[in-house]
């Protein structure tokens, strides 16, 4: 009778115990963790196809008989847009001035003016365009782009009150080709003692971060080479200053022309 009671109870326990969902006396299997939960992943931000807009900077000039003419700079190129036609050009060396060309027209400015003419060999091309003058001074904005210093000597002598002190910001970056001139000033001593402070101020759509540029100088007496820089005085770009100290020295032969 006991026997079948503790059957009967067994059986019922069981019957419980499966219906808990109890799994009792199991371990898990050795080294097994449970899985984590893994968050979310976010969606990645699609990549931007937006370029950057290419910056030019724009000058406007009005040349012979009223005409106008647009020229749009940036580094080592020009784009020139006279009369519904745009020229698109690359700077090359030149003698004095800034001087582009696309192998068949030319723009050629000098400080505040400018000419378009068709290239030749012989730089005798047919006149397209000339005496354009910028509408607006560069000079009036371009306050704040200047390279400063002084200009001096060291020898004991007083120079004559006309003496003239030439200094000149130049791109020198073609050792096998003449500098080119950016910016210019020309001090009459008059009664003036060196030190001699100068300021040249230039245009900065014409200084290219890769090119290299230094300041000269010279003193003229009636004409005559007497002092000039046997140094060069690195400015503006590859980390050089905007402000320097020009020391020149005397020649040994006072000559009729200068640099």
């Amino acid at each position: 009778m006991w026997g079948s009671v503790r059957r009967r109870g067994g059986l019922v326990l069981g019957l419980a115990l499966m219906a808990s969902g109890c799994v009792c006396g199991q371990e898990s299997p050795a080294g097994t963790a449970a899985a984590p939960t893994e968050a979310p992943k976010q969606a990645s931000k699609p990549a931007s196809n937006v370029r950057r807009a290419i910056e030019w900077k724009r000058l406007d000039y009005t040349c012979e008989g009223e005409a106008k003419l647009t020229v749009y700079l940036r580094n080592e190129m020009v784009k020139v847009s006279f009369q519904n036609k745009v020229y698109l050009m690359k700077q090359v060396i030149s003698g004095s001035g800034t001087r582009y060309s696309d192998g068949k027209v030319v723009w050629w400015s000098k400080g505040e003016g400018g000419f378009l003419q068709e290239d030749a060999p012989d730089g005798d091309g047919k006149m397209i365009v000339k005496d354009c003058e910028l509408n607006q001074s560069m000079n009036a904005g371009a306050a704040s782009h200047s390279v400063k210093g002084t200009v001096s000597y060291l020898v004991r002598m007083a120079l004559p009150s006309e003496a003239v002190i030439q200094v000149r910001l130049q791109d020198v970056s073609l050792s096998d080709a003449p500098a080119t001139t950016i910016a210019e000033e020309k001090i009459t001593l008059g009664q003036r003692q060196v030190p001699v402070p100068f300021e040249l101020k230039y245009d900065p759509a014409k200084i290219d971060p890769k090119h290299t540029y230094s300041v000269n100088a010279w003193i003229l007496v009636d004409g005559q080479l007497r002092f000039i820089n046997d140094q060069s005085y690195r400015v503006l770009t590859q980390g050089n200053p905007s402000h320097i100290e020009v020391v020149v020295k005397p020649v040994s032969t006072p000559v009729n022309s200068h640099p």
